[in-house]
């Protein structure tokens, strides 16, 4: 089972609409579809709760926890709830438990999309040891070589301290993007000259489209106005560029 982990440890940078865009987009494709999500704020859990399965995110974080599928539309939710916080202070013997409960589900699910908190905690720790691919979602402007270089030490300690090389790192993805925005071209001109073969080709234009799309609890591409089909088509060939490269 292909695990994709869409992690930052900064908020605000579009994680989760990236996250649930594309579970819905593997799920369009006809995939057996897990998505996670660990983050407390809970927002992937609100857009996609039709979807939710047996077991709640934090649940699987115990061992032998079984995931069932849903049902509905090829695509199973483990969501949040207030019990997520918990996990970060327990017990650091925990954090390969997540991958061993995936790696038991695999035979149910063709893929799974992990959305994961705004922190470096135990839960993302967890999510990272337990991936296939890895995708951070950037904000130019937030952009710091600096913060870069963390993102990128930290899925490299990752892969060390747990015996995960076969993990790969797809790069940084450029979110919240906009195009006219002199100072966004300039950060994204520096982040390509600095750390090139790190960017991800192609990047999420910011649109209000993305807002219309979680307030209806539908992927962007099928609402009708014109923000949302130019996003829907923008970000579709983002998903697919992601999908040909994690295999």
């Amino acid at each position: 089972m292909k695990t994709i982990v869409i992690n930052n440890q900064k908020g605000g940078v579009g994680k989760t609409t990236l996250a649930v865009h594309l579970a819905w987009y593997l799920a369009e494709a006809g995939r057996r579809v897990l998505i996670l999500d660990l983050d407390a704020q809970a927002n992937a859990t609100d857009t996609l709760a039709r979807h939710a399965g047996n077991a709640s995110a934090a649940e699987l974080f115990r061992p032998a926890a079984p995931i069932a599928p849903s049902g509905i539309e090829g695509l199973t939710l483990a969501p949040a709830d207030t019990s997520l916080t918990d996990v970060d202070r327990g017990d650091a013997a925990t954090i390969p438990t997540l991958r061993q409960n995936l790696a038991a589900a695999s035979g149910n699910f063709d893929a799974c999309v992990i959305d994961t908190p705004p922190s470096l905690g135990l839960r993302s720790v967890a999510a990272l040891v337990a991936a296939t691919h890895v995708l951070s979602p950037i904000y130019l402007e937030d952009y710091s070589v600096k913060g870069v270089k963390g993102l990128l030490q930290t899925f490299v300690g990752v892969q060390k301290r747990y015996g995960r090389s076969d993990a790969t790192f797809l790069g940084l993805l450029p979110s919240l993007f906009n195009s006219k925005s002199p100072r966004q071209r300039a950060h994204l001109e520096q982040l390509l000259c600095d750390a090139g073969k790190y960017v991800f080709p192609g990047h999420v234009v910011a649109r209000d489209g993305y807002a219309e799309a979680v307030a209806e609890r539908a992927p962007v591409w099928t609402l009708k106005r014109r923000s949302a089909q130019e996003a829907g088509r923008e970000i579709r060939a983002v998903l697919a560029n992601i999908i040909e490269r994690a295999g």
